[in-house]
């Protein structure tokens, strides 16, 4: 990374820090390491450990995959909007193109808001970040890059807008329009796992193992059609909201029927097919957090490389807990795209 990125960089992460600023959100400095961690089967983590001085006991630590089970104790104390720019760990991730295992993570909480304000305040967010668009006034910022396809110029008398992939306002598509429009059928329609093997194989996809289709859970099939005909057909040109997410799919968000199926208040952002961040109208009520612990507590415990400790008594922290809704961004990604390019290599000071 060149000085000049290096410098874009931090102007960035600056401009970040002076948008929730202006919007009185404080700002959180939470710890990299934790005893415990939130069960999430979908990932793996870094486990370290802490020797006390003379007693040399061992006590296992892990680098948090995300600030969220601080950031909510916090919230749950004090009920105050709060953002948080910090280092995340994951384990098992590629190097390169847009995954990293060290990555920066923005985090933010409103409160008494849902998804879709959330989905509005990001949309305030990405016109903060963005150069003037051709029709506006006023100077357009010149990224690392300018000239390149996807960054700012700055031509004045320009016509194309280079950030419209970014430009707010967000196309929204529900998940079941989205698989209606691009995988041919609708998850509503689909309330078994057979339904969905039965369009996997329609759809020519292969399954990579020995195991059937029919062998399957609906989550692992959803999710398979999901990255195999969903996102790679999604607009490009545009950003795109995914929202309105299956229930079957675990996540700490507020579940709602519609059509026939449960689904969760969630939304994830795609800018030039790249995954930018995932929000919720965050779950409150402490008995569904104390069941979906103890569910994929059961779960990370027998299937993860790498098992965590799991703070069984976390539930309580939702004992009064405020309605909100929390966002996370990959910053890394954003600065890629902002600075004119697809991939994180060029915008990551280190790669491991």
């Amino acid at each position: 990374m060149d000085l000049q990125m290096l410098e874009f960089r931090a102007s960035v992460m600056q401009k970040i820090r002076e948008f929730f600023i202006k919007k009185e959100f404080l700002e959180l400095d939470t710890p990299a390491l934790s005893r415990d961690l939130i069960p999430e089967t979908c990932l793996e983590v870094f486990k370290t450990e802490y020797i006390t001085p003379w007693t040399e006991e061992k006590i296992p630590l892990y680098l948090v995959p995300s600030p969220e089970i601080y950031i909510k104790k916090i919230i749950s104390q004090h009920k105050k909007d709060v953002f948080q720019l910090s280092k995340c760990y994951r384990n098992v991730e590629s190097v390169g193109n847009i995954h990293s295992p060290e990555f920066t993570m923005l985090e933010y909480y409103k409160m008494g808001a849902s998804y879709l304000d959330t989905a509005r305040l990001t949309e305030e967010l990405f016109d903060f970040l963005l150069p003037p668009g051709p029709t506006e006034k006023g100077d357009l910022a010149t990224a690392p890059d300018a000239g390149r396809a996807g960054s700012a110029t700055s031509d004045k008398t320009q016509t194309r807008d280079q950030f419209s992939y970014m430009r707010p306002p967000f196309v929204r598509l529900t998940i079941d329009d989205a698989f209606r429009k691009y995988a041919g059928f609708a998850l509503s329609d689909c309330p078994k796992s057979t339904d969905l093997a039965r369009h996997a194989r329609e759809l020519g996809l292969e399954a990579g193992t020995d195991s059937p289709f029919e062998d399957w859970a609906w989550d692992d099939l959803y999710e398979l059609i999901l990255v195999s005909c969903v996102e790679p057909n999604l607009p490009k040109d545009r950003p795109v909201m995914l929202m309105d997410y299956p229930a079957k799919v675990p996540c700490l968000a507020q579940e709602f029927f519609r059509d026939g199926m449960y689904w969760k208040e969630r939304f994830e952002l795609y800018c030039a097919g790249i995954e930018l961040c995932n929000c919720y109208s965050e779950e409150t009520d402490k008995n569904k957090i104390r069941e979906y612990f103890e569910k994929e507590g059961e779960l990370k415990k027998r299937l993860a490389r790498i098992p965590h400790n799991i703070d069984k008594d976390y539930w309580k922290v939702f004992e009064g807990f405020p309605k909100c809704s929390g966002n996370a961004i990959g910053v890394d990604r954003l600065i890629a795209l902002l600075s004119g390019h697809k991939t994180i290599e060029s915008v990551l000071p280190f790669l491991v």
